[in-house]
């Protein structure tokens, strides 16, 4: 599977004009050879089910019971 960002970026070509692409976009490879900061690609092992950030969707009923455990 292709790498997916986890946020948008806005990336110039070699002509100098700007593309924007973000976590649904198909990037092609001369951007992702540009996009060098790691921070903005998905871990390789994010699962389905995960928040807008690329870190898993945390279920309401367990943070529910871990506050009540530490309250």
């Amino acid at each position: 599977m292709a790498k997916r960002l986890s946020s948008y970026v806005h990336v110039a070509d070699d002509e100098g004009q700007v593309h924007a692409f973000g976590p649904a976009s198909e990037v092609p490879a001369w951007a992702a050879a540009k996009i060098t900061n790691p921070a903005a690609w998905q871990d390789d092992t994010a699962e389905a089910g995960t928040g807008s950030e690329g870190t898993p969707a945390e279920d309401p009923e367990s943070a529910t019971a871990r506050k009540r455990r530490t309250s």
